[in-house]
């Protein structure tokens, strides 16, 4: 089969189109006939090998092995292990799958999917695993009802997602901060009002938030703090930059050794794991038009090098989709 590929680290340039041995699946795993993929910057962290936190574990120099990118998929159940009861050939499904998505088949564990919803593109269900459940994650820190929540980055894939999920959570009122290109589809997710922020600076305007929901880490904590309420939460899932060694953790961990000194509450998410209830509150969301996923640009499979240099402007507008 066809799929894209690295074997050593480097920018797009290292990925390669490759003929590999279609994969078989496990036991416990179901094989999918991949029909979209879309690409988040965790994949380019890990072909860039940047930081060199990712490069822990054996790979500092190169990878110990060929690896397939992408990490969120849709497509069709080909064949199915003998442990697996919850899929059947034929079923759409779409989830995560850590990686290999970027290729015409991935096998991958039946817990890593759900039902893809017949309403919805296998486009738009690629572009919404990561970046969707990230945002609810991260939102899952603090209880949103009734509250209000700023977020920041809200033109990125975490970032219009947590748009859509904070509204979906009972938010009382949904700011997002972005540039004022994207300010009209962003504000047509369920932004109560937009913040360009080329013109303004959120942290001086003098209105101040419940919940401040961080994907860039453009403010450090001393300046999103003006923006808070008293007792107010900071909730940071990314940041752009922070250098080799660390990159974004860098001002995760930042954020929360100076939470130590503030009233403020900080939550910082590293790490999660989706749960098939994940994907089904997903797949409801995204079937009734709650959610919906933004698509940048769409790039066949042999052109993911471009769609990976085009993430990387960091200029995307919600999400990268390879089909």
């Amino acid at each position: 089969m066809k799929a894209i590929t690295y074997e050593i680290f480097g920018g797009p340039e290292v990925l390669v189109v490759d003929d590999v041995p279609k994969p078989e699946p496990a036991d416990h795993q179901v094989l999918v006939k991949v029909r979209a993929a879309s690409l988040n910057p965790y994949d380019w962290h890990f072909y860039r090998g940047d930081p060199y936190l990712v490069r822990m574990g054996g790979e500092f120099r190169r990878p110990k092995t060929k690896y397939i990118i992408g990490a969120d998929v849709a497509g069709d159940v080909v064949s199915v292990g003998s442990a697996v009861t919850t899929l059947k050939v034929g079923d759409a499904v779409f989830g995560g799958v850590g990686r290999g998505a970027c290729a015409e088949f991935v096998a991958t564990s039946h817990k890593n999917l759900g039902l893809k919803p017949a309403s919805v593109s296998y486009e738009d269900a690629a572009a919404s695993p990561m970046a969707a459940l990230t945002a609810l994650y991260g939102l899952r820190q603090v209880d949103v009802a009734g509250r209000s929540v700023l977020v920041n980055g809200a033109s990125g894939g975490v970032g219009h997602m947590a748009v859509q999920i904070a509204r979906a959570l009972g938010a009382s009122r949904v700011v997002a901060v972005c540039s004022g290109r994207n300010a009209d589809w962003v504000a047509d997710l369920g932004a109560d009002a937009v913040i360009d922020y080329t013109r303004e600076d959120f942290t001086r305007m003098g209105e101040r938030f419940d919940v401040i929901f961080d994907t860039v880490g453009t403010q450090p904590l001393r300046a999103v703090r003006r923006a808070l309420v008293p007792g107010g939460t900071f909730i940071t899932v990314g940041a752009i930059g922070g250098g080799k060694l660390l990159g974004p953790a860098r001002f995760m961990f930042g954020s929360l050794i100076a939470a130590t000194f503030v009233r403020e509450k900080v939550a910082v998410l590293m790490d999660w794991a989706a749960t098939p209830d994940d994907y089904e509150l997903l797949a409801g969301w995204l079937a009734d038009g709650t959610v919906r996923s933004h698509v940048d640009r769409v790039f066949p499979l042999d052109e993911a090098a471009d769609a990976a240099r085009h993430l990387e402007t960091g200029h995307v507008a919600g999400k990268v989709v390879v089909t």
